[in-house]
């Protein structure tokens, strides 16, 4: 997903572009556990050079947004089909609003946060599905005023159709829930100068994102997932890689006493600069934890293309929760391997309880 389009998720910051409405009411299938259904599909051959449109279908359970509602699962399917040869993607989210349920807050700006993002990328002429199967053991806690928030779309021409549906397992919640989500994705560029929230050309340079922890608790799970792509083959970007195969390596840290070094090598704006991976290798303490490594490998068949999205679900649910200080730092290292151009995003979540 393009740099500004995903820090507006992040930040909740307006989108002026906004088409689409749904408003519904949840369905309960129990007394205690529920089940809210959302289906969405929207099509659209308007490219992010025009500024992807962007939707939000909101829904309501028990009583708005005045209930605590505790998370459990969400199941189901969300997929992009492209209808010419050309790469799209799109980006969901799960937004919650507390104390009034607005009729349609398109822009976000009355939302009280995010609990869930995946990213689906498509280079071809395809239908591309992605299962999301995550339960919660820890539930996440929401209110009973939600809202899924989507949007994308070609990325310079074509038509696309994306497709949401999913189901929310919940039951009420009370004031006791004790966690806490916080964002560690990001999308990075290899391959080529420009796109993304960096991006480097040089074989062998990864990025390394460092995200402070502004409070101590205990980490208990991260959930999400990759989609690491190649682009289509047109001159709008890099080459589509080529020979045996061609790879993407997601791999998440902890840091004991802060970000250290990772947190000098951000640019202007607050991305990484890349470096050797070798050299981010060295630049990790001796105590840092290793919490996730999510490898993704796409072998290329003789007489096929490299042109392909290699994604994958994450979720890490730590049986011992792992202890967090206040000035503590997650590092999510993103690297490639092979060669060509591929546009790599995380759209991670972390879990915090006390």
């Amino acid at each position: 997903m393009r740099a500004y389009f995903r820090l507006i998720i992040l930040t909740m910051v307006s989108i002026s572009v906004a088409w689409g409405k749904c408003y519904l009411w949840g369905q309960q299938s129990a007394p205690t556990t529920s089940i809210l259904h959302i289906q969405q599909t929207q099509t659209t051959s308007q490219g992010s050079q025009k500024g992807w449109p962007t939707y939000l279908g909101m829904y309501r359970v028990l009583n708005g947004a005045q209930s605590r509602v505790d998370l459990l699962a969400l199941t189901g399917t969300i997929s992009l089909k492209n209808y010419d040869p050309t790469f799209s993607e799109v980006l969901w989210s799960l937004v919650y609003w507390q104390g009034t349920c607005p009729a349609h807050d398109i822009n976000l700006t009355q939302a009280a946060g995010i609990i869930w993002s995946e990213i689906l990328k498509n280079p071809s002429q395809s239908d591309s599905t992605f299962h999301v199967n995550l339960e919660f053991p820890h539930p996440l806690p929401v209110t009973g005023c939600v809202g899924l928030y989507y949007g994308g779309g070609p990325l310079i021409e074509g038509k696309a159709t994306m497709s949401a549906d999913l189901n929310l397992r919940y039951k009420p919640g009370t004031d006791s829930n004790p966690y806490t989500v916080l964002g560690v994705g990001g999308e990075y560029c290899f391959g080529q100068s420009g796109g993304c929230q960096n991006a480097t050309a040089i074989d062998g340079e990864a990025f390394a994102v460092p995200i402070p922890m502004q409070s101590a608790g205990h980490l208990v799970e991260l959930y999400g997932n990759i989609s690491d792509s190649t682009f289509d083959g047109t001159n709008n970007n890099g080459p589509i890689p080529t020979g045996e195969s061609w790879g993407a390596g997601n791999d998440f840290y902890l840091l004991p006493g802060g970000c250290g070094i990772f947190l000098k090598n951000l640019n202007d704006q607050g991305f990484p600069n890349p470096a050797p991976l070798s050299t981010l290798h060295q630049w990790l303490p001796k105590d840092a934890l290793h919490l996730a490594s999510v490898p993704l490998v796409d072998r290329i068949s003789t007489g096929e293309t490299g042109e392909a999205a290699l994604q994958s679900q994450v979720q890490s649910i730590f049986s011992v929760p792992v202890g967090v200080n206040a000035g503590d730092c997650v590092v999510v290292i993103y690297s490639r391997s092979g060669n060509g151009a591929t546009d790599n995003e995380t759209q991670v979540h972390a879990l915090m309880g006390p």
